[in-house]
């Protein structure tokens, strides 16, 4: 019989005959069912995010053209190790502590100062706090710290936002050359969230002109009604990514002396100055 060489499933170089190859083979065929397992065990959790935090087996089965006996299995296995959880009282599913745990072990390039300055605005405003990057059309969350108000945004690590209409993400989308940004966004239209969204590029692009010029950008009920936000340039952490933090309040909370308040903090705080940007004249 002729020897044929290959790696062991631990790297090491081992003879098989002919007649073992079955071995092998049936081996392969075991590892990539326990892949396409895999992959559909993280389709489910990608599911999940700010716009659906909580989902039922048979949305999931919907979304992901799986047979409800897969995806229950599926996320049996799920909830046992941590990462889904049932919501209380009902059979609906989020993600777990599993998730949050591993969340809070990846470095984020977020300087000691940043997060420092968003603990200091949150104790001052007791508004939600957040810093993120634009990741393709939308901001991603790096870090959170959420108002003790029953009435807040609680914005999670990791969730995401689209750009054109938040404050923090507009703000990134500024830190952009303008040609780059339009590349990123297209001309629109982009979602409507609100009848106050902002859904072409034309009207964004003048908006992000005064973002460069003032050093700081606003969203007001243009992702949802009863939000406001407020977001200036952290400048680029440790891997070259743009940051930007942003300050979000629901509308019921806010007012003229609101706004000067919460804006003169913002420019204030120990974000480096990238627009070469006019100051607030109130």
């Amino acid at each position: 019989m002729t020897a044929l060489t290959h790696q062991n499933w631990d790297g090491v170089d081992t003879a098989a005959t002919d007649h073992d190859t079955s071995n092998v083979v049936n081996r392969v065929s075991s590892s990539d069912t326990e892949s396409r397992t895999l992959v559909r065990g993280l389709d489910i959790l990608r599911l999940f995010g700010r716009e659906r935090p909580i989902l039922t087996q048979s949305r999931i089965g919907d979304e992901l053209a799986l047979p409800l006996p897969t995806v229950g299995r599926l996320c049996r296995a799920l909830v046992s190790q941590g990462f889904l959880e049932l919501e209380t009282g009902s059979r609906r599913l989020r993600l777990g502590p599993e998730i949050r745990r591993l969340a809070d072990t990846v470095p984020h390039d977020i300087s000691e100062d940043a997060h420092h300055w968003m603990h200091v605005l949150n104790d001052q405003f007791d508004e939600d706090v957040n810093i993120a990057i634009l990741d393709g059309v939308q901001a991603l969350y790096l870090g959170t710290t959420p108002s003790t108000r029953l009435l807040g945004v609680q914005n999670t690590l990791g969730s995401r936002a689209p750009a054109h209409c938040t404050a923090i993400g507009k703000c990134l989308v500024a830190q952009l050359d303008e040609r780059i940004a339009l590349d990123r966004l297209g001309p629109g239209p982009y979602e409507q969230r609100t009848d106050k969204t902002i859904r072409r590029w034309t009207q964004l692009r003048e908006e992000l002109a005064d973002i460069r010029r003032t050093g700081i950008s606003r969203s007001i009920e243009e992702f949802e009604l009863g939000l406001a936000g407020f977001a200036v340039p952290l400048g680029s952490g440790p891997g070259g990514v743009q940051l930007a933090l942003s300050m979000s309040i629901p509308t019921a909370r806010l007012g003229p002396d609101r706004v000067h308040e919460i804006e003169t903090a913002l420019l204030a705080g120990p974000h480096q100055p990238i627009y070469g940007a006019d100051r607030l004249e109130h």
